[in-house]
């Protein structure tokens, strides 16, 4: 009996893991359809982003591996010094020189990256060793609370003056939901989100792009044809696809009308070639996974495994939120990816480093029926 409790404990879940690697094949296979005309036309080569964006899923698919291996309660001990890192390598990228007019990457070891997108991951760690106590957790209340506060507004403000908005949104919404699952008070968590309401608007009053998303948005939701560039081959990409869309590698928004169709607009271009159909059955996958880690974050043995489950959850379903609602106009543009289907490397890397964690923690409770 003992030995089979132990060949399960060895167990992952293969349902959360097999619903990922099929969301990350369509990935691939959209970015392939969606970007072959641009790099053929500007490096004659129609395979030349397709080729960096499988690089990447590979990379990402190994440290997935690599996380489901080590025992997940082991991030409980580079907590502190995975989130300072993660400080000072937002202070690193202010002083970096701009790249496409912001402070958003770095090159390191040849290779540019995001250091904002693992800050989500260094914070999710970080938040879930301070309240991985429960109701015992000295983090939830007093001056302890305060400080880790402090830190996490910090983290929202470095990435909000990259300038980059859109991700300080993100990274609030999955602070402030590990403050909720944490257990602080509701009366301290309706204090918490006053500082980031008025970081917004001092947010776009400073930055004139910013504001220009805005009122551009809200211009287009008044008055439709007035929408933007953008948001209207997207509309018009998706309505060209109608239920069952034009067929794979069909599509004609991404012949230069649609910008961005294989990274932001991703979807859009999923639409128009697999259709209604195809969009429905990408957000089932999303549907399983939500259903697959909350079930393995009520099943968890301890309270650090469940708050790491719910960080990494709210990490992936916002953004795909935010950027399904930029498609279709319900949101202004943000310039956020969508999970493990658009082009791009940090954000991709941690998402699956994210996924790794979960199945790591899926392994300790498999034993009880999970």
């Amino acid at each position: 009996m003992s030995a089979m409790i132990r060949i399960k404990e060895k167990r992952i879940d293969s349902v959360l893991l097999i619903t990922v690697l099929i969301l990350v094949a369509i990935g691939v296979m959209m970015v392939y359809s969606s970007s072959s005309y641009r790099g053929a036309e500007k490096y004659n080569d129609p395979f030349q982003f397709v080729k960096q964006h499988f690089i990447r899923v590979v990379i990402g698919l190994v440290l997935l591996f690599i996380f489901t291996k080590l025992d997940y309660r082991m991030l409980y001990v580079v907590a502190p010094f995975s989130f300072l890192i993660g400080l000072g390598l937002l202070f690193l990228v202010l002083l970096y020189p701009e790249f496409h007019g912001s402070h958003r990457s770095i090159v390191l070891l040849g290779k540019r990256f995001q250091p904002s997108e693992f800050m989500k991951l260094f914070l999710i760690i970080y938040l879930a060793a301070v309240f991985r106590k429960g109701d015992k957790s000295p983090g939830l209340s007093g001056k302890p609370l305060l400080i880790h506060y402090g830190f996490f507004l910090l983290t929202v403000v470095l990435i909000c003056v990259e300038p980059d908005l859109g991700t300080a949104m993100v990274v609030f919404i999955i602070g402030f939901a590990m403050f909720i699952l944490g257990g602080v008070k509701w009366k301290n968590l309706f204090l918490m989100i006053l500082p980031p309401i008025v970081m917004l608007f001092f947010s776009l009053m400073v930055f004139n792009y910013q504001r220009a998303r805005v009122v551009s948005f809200i211009d287009s939701v008044l008055n439709p044809e007035n929408a933007g560039y953008q948001i209207k081959q997207s509309i018009i990409g998706l309505a060209h696809g109608g239920i069952l869309g034009v067929s794979y590698g069909g599509g004609k928004q991404k012949l230069l009308f649609l910008p961005e169709p294989f990274s932001d607009f991703i979807l859009a271009s999923v639409g128009e070639e697999l259709g209604f159909i195809g969009i429905l059955f990408i957000f089932i996958l999303l549907i399983i996974i939500v259903w697959r880690s909350i079930r393995v974050a009520i099943s968890a043995d301890d309270q650090f495994g469940f708050l790491l489950v719910g960080g990494v959850l709210t990490m992936i379903i916002i953004n795909a939120i935010l950027n399904s609602g930029v498609v279709v106009n319900l949101l202004p543009t943000t310039g956020l990816p969508f999970p493990f289907l658009s082009y791009g490397g940090s954000y991709l890397i941690a998402d699956l480093i994210g996924i790794g964690i979960i199945l790591n923690i899926s392994k300790k409770i498999s034993s009880k029926g999970a």
